[in-house]
């Protein structure tokens, strides 16, 4: 079967190159082919035959499928598809794509330097650096990422949901309400929690480590060309001793890649290499539990002392050996009761007068609730003159995409006092909008009864969406958490992500 197919990859590359159509091309069966090399090359990883899987990942490398998926997906699905690296160069029309497929090998291929901008981060007055390559280079990178994601991905630790396909932020935000919810008759152990940043991560993981961790990789000495290309910036050219500049489509599986091993230091394998739950860990690992999203993470563990004389020293030595140190000014301990926040929700554990556990929950953060309440009264007051419709449509797709982060939670107070923000914001548009009518006139304009709701923002038959309308109600059983040992690339796994893909959605850090 494998013979077969590479000489259909083969006959496809020296048959079709000259001829080949961008627009005539079926994205079905090429990403389908992907797939089916990449299911190989997991299937021979969890076998152990390295030596298959290098043959798997060049062969994979140099198919006409894989090269052509991967310009698709810089130059038409990924959002950056519109921004220019530092050689200017956009690839927009199929004679330019084709050109950049026919001239993507690892012969002769050298990188260029990154270019280096600023940008600012959410809610804060930082900013954050952001490196943009070539989109040669960003092809490049999606190829080989192509290849190698599915080698790791076999290995990954269960509890990383950063960056992986497949898995989301509310996955983790699932598995850290699974963990924490309180059942009648059991006891709740995990009673702390160490809330970890960690400093720069990107700009200061050690090259070494991540070359050390690709062992005997094909692909090793492109990856070291890519972290040792050097940045350009306003100041000039500066080389690169460290760090993977965040921008990069192969970056966050390289931090996935170094940071890979935190959870394992709390012994989550017995030595026959099955997992072990927290709770049926020996000695000081026992209800010790680690999630991680990127390069956040949180640390649950049965008490404070725990934490500060074994959970934290281990840590510390675990970041020192890829080169990475906490921030102590943002890292904490906290106890349940107190409350800590991860990925936009806090959780929180309340306790009757007696000293019982009352429940356990989660929801949407105040400051993003509140920081997108200000988006929403910016993005009104630069369009105090658009068309209504057109208004409506725009803020439709914003209350969606963040009510469709958070609703899994327990979010209907918080969207409840979305609401009421949403409604005071246009309240005062529509006040601006016609400053010589009453208040009667604007509500009989703009403010119609729809189903039990009396004051939804509609005209002409376009509604606006009702962020306590988009609340789910019994959110643990209509989404179900992700198998954490699973993987899309599996292919015993195939009706499994078919059947979730169907049923679930998931939803990214906003």
């Amino acid at each position: 079967m494998i013979g077969k197919r590479e000489t259909e990859h083969k006959t496809v590359r020296t048959g079709q190159r000259s001829s080949l159509d961008w627009a005539s091309i079926d994205w079905t069966k090429t990403k389908e082919d992907v797939k089916k090399w990449q299911q190989e090359i997991f299937r021979e990883t969890r076998a152990s035959n390295f030596r298959r899987v290098k043959q798997l990942q060049k062969l994979l490398g140099r198919s006409l499928s894989a090269r052509l998926w991967a310009v698709r997906l810089v130059t038409e699905i990924n959002s950056g598809k519109r921004t220019a690296g530092p050689d200017g160069v956009l690839c927009k029309t199929d004679s330019e794509k084709i050109s950049l497929v026919e001239n993507m090998s690892l012969g002769k291929y050298k990188p260029f330097p990154v270019k280096i901008t600023f940008i600012p981060k959410p809610g804060k007055n930082e900013k954050r650096k952001l490196g943009i390559p070539t989109i040669k280079d960003r092809a490049m990178q999606a190829l080989i990422k192509l290849c190698m994601e599915p080698k790791y991905e076999a290995n990954f630790e269960p509890h990383s949901f950063g960056f992986r396909p497949g898995r989301s932020a509310i996955d983790a935000v699932q598995h850290i309400a699974q963990m924490l919810i309180y059942r009648k008759g059991s006891t709740p152990h995990p009673g702390w929690v160490f809330d970890a940043d960690l400093k720069n991560c990107f700009d200061n993981i050690s090259h070494e480590v991540i070359l050390e961790k690709l062992g005997d990789s094909p692909f090793k000495n492109t990856v070291k060309g890519w972290l040792r290309a050097g940045t350009i910036s306003r100041v000039g050219f500066m080389r690169s001793i460290k760090g993977t500049p965040q921008g990069g489509v192969i970056s966050p599986l390289l931090a996935n890649i170094a940071l890979d091993g935190l959870e394992r230091q709390f012994r989550i394998y017995s030595r026959n290499g099955k997992y072990q739950s927290p709770a049926d860990r020996a000695g000081k690992n026992k209800y010790v539990a680690l999630f991680r999203y990127a390069d956040d993470f949180i640390i649950l563990a049965p008490s404070k002392g725990i934490l500060e004389e074994y959970v934290i020293p281990k840590v510390i030595k675990f970041l020192a050996s890829i080169g990475l140190t906490l921030n102590t000014m943002k890292s904490q301990i906290v106890t349940i009761s107190e409350g800590f926040t991860f990925l936009g929700f806090e959780f929180r554990r309340f306790y009757r007068r007696d000293g019982t556990i009352k429940e356990f929950t989660y929801f949407p953060m105040r400051k993003r609730i509140d920081r997108f309440a200000r988006e929403i009264k910016e993005y009104v007051k630069y369009r105090w003159n658009f068309p209504v419709q057109e208004l409506i449509g725009g803020l439709n797709r914003k209350i969606k995409g963040f009510c469709n982060y958070f609703r899994w939670s327990s979010a209907h107070d918080s969207f409840a006092y979305l609401s009421h923000r949403i409604w005071r914001i246009l309240w005062q548009w529509a006040q601006e909008r016609h400053p010589t009518r009453g208040k009667k006139w604007l509500k009989t304009r703009y403010w119609k009864r729809v189903g039990n709701n009396n004051w939804t923002f509609t005209f002409n038959q376009v509604h606006l969406a009702d962020p306590i309308g988009l609340t789910l109600v019994n959110w643990w059983k209509r989404r179900t958490k992700v198998r954490a040992h699973s993987s899309p690339f599996d292919p015993a796994e195939v009706s499994y992500w078919n059947g979730r893909s169907r049923s679930t959605v998931s939803y990214n850090f906003p």
